[in-house]
């Protein structure tokens, strides 16, 4: 019984230490941005330590700032998540009054793609509305699938949507004046990173330090974001039809990628020491 009992205690200590280790749902602390960040859709500088888990929309990320800049590092793996980011984006608000309902809030969209068939990437990702062969030659081939994945994401990708920054477009092109940088990419693994980079000098902080942000996926249009083309029969009937190219969901992952999901936090601007 004592050497059972002993193992019994090993096993709740390993336990115990795995639960400790896993990041928190929401990021806790305020981070100075690392000297040598760059906004490429790498996840280099973060070396796969993020700040936070966030179980809500099954996404790593991470919020720092330094003299100039409020950056925003995010990754995601899990396969519906990959697909509702790849057709609706990620939504970024930040509420500088503190509040959750701030008619004044600064928020920035991406990625933004065309809602017209053709101009969206349309990548296949490995859940279950693969065939078993798909999924298998996803696994055997992992640097040229994601070459090919970030082929088509690069090629759709053109916008950043703005909202409540003055003088500002709402519509930006990804390679904008206003310094508002961005960019995405997958890797081998095909894990998505994306990173963000927005100019402090548009959250009009008024000396404050501290503020809500709130970062959403969008639940996709299963008709509009998976390629459906709509056609006229000649009895008048409207057919809908998955063009070559489009992406096919099962049944079972539509609540998973049709449902919004999100989570707020609060942040505060750390100085340099």
């Amino acid at each position: 019984m004592r050497i059972i009992f002993s193992l019994n205690l090993i096993s709740i200590f390993v336990v115990f230490t795995t639960y400790a280790q896993k990041p928190p749902n929401i990021q806790q602390n305020s981070l100075r941005a690392p000297a040598d960040i760059k906004i490429d859709g790498k996840a280099t500088e973060w070396k796969d330590k993020f700040q936070a888990y966030n179980r809500a929309t099954d996404i790593f990320y991470t919020i720092c700032n330094d003299d100039e800049n409020l950056y925003l590092a995010i990754q995601a793996s899990e396969p519906d998540v990959l697909t509702k980011i790849t057709n609706r984006g990620i939504v970024f608000s930040i509420n500088t009054s503190g509040m959750k309902k701030d008619e004044n809030a600064v928020s920035i969209t991406y990625p933004v793609f065309d809602f017209l068939y053709g101009n969206k990437p349309f990548i296949r990702f490995a859940n279950s509305s693969m065939y078993d062969f798909q999924r298998l030659a996803m696994e055997q081939n992992p640097d040229s699938v994601s070459k090919v994945a970030n082929k088509k994401l690069h090629a759709s990708e053109k916008f950043v949507r703005i909202n409540g920054i003055p003088g500002v477009d709402t519509l930006l092109s990804i390679y904008n004046q206003q310094g508002i940088k961005v960019a995405e990419a997958f890797d081998n693994k095909m894990a998505y990173s994306y990173e963000l980079a927005l100019p402090l000098k548009y959250l009009n902080m008024n000396k404050a330090s501290k503020f809500v942000y709130h970062i959403m996926l969008p639940g996709i249009d299963v008709y509009k974001d998976l390629g459906y083309k709509f056609t006229k029969r000649a009895d008048g009937a409207i057919v809908a039809s998955l063009p070559p190219g489009g992406v096919t969901v099962q049944a079972s992952h539509l609540p998973a990628v049709t449902s919004t999901t999100d989570f707020w936090g609060e942040y505060v601007l750390t100085k340099e020491k």
